[in-house]
């Protein structure tokens, strides 16, 4: 089980390309989460979780 999270951002991306699998590559790669693993996590955040500007998420962490 993964640690309750603390800290969230919000981040956004666009891009166009030829097939949608390069489009949404391309565009969390403009949202700067390109190198991030995704999860399918509950939009409800945690009590007292705290909305910060540059969220630091080494490449590859959880």
């Amino acid at each position: 089980m993964l640690p309750t999270p603390t800290k969230f951002a919000l981040v956004s991306g666009t891009s166009e390309c030829s097939s949608k699998l390069n489009s949404f590559d391309r565009a969390l790669l403009n949202a700067g989460v390109g190198n991030c693993n995704l999860l399918q996590v509950s939009s409800i955040l945690p009590p007292r979780a705290i909305m910060v500007e540059d969220l630091h998420i080494l490449p590859g962490s959880l």
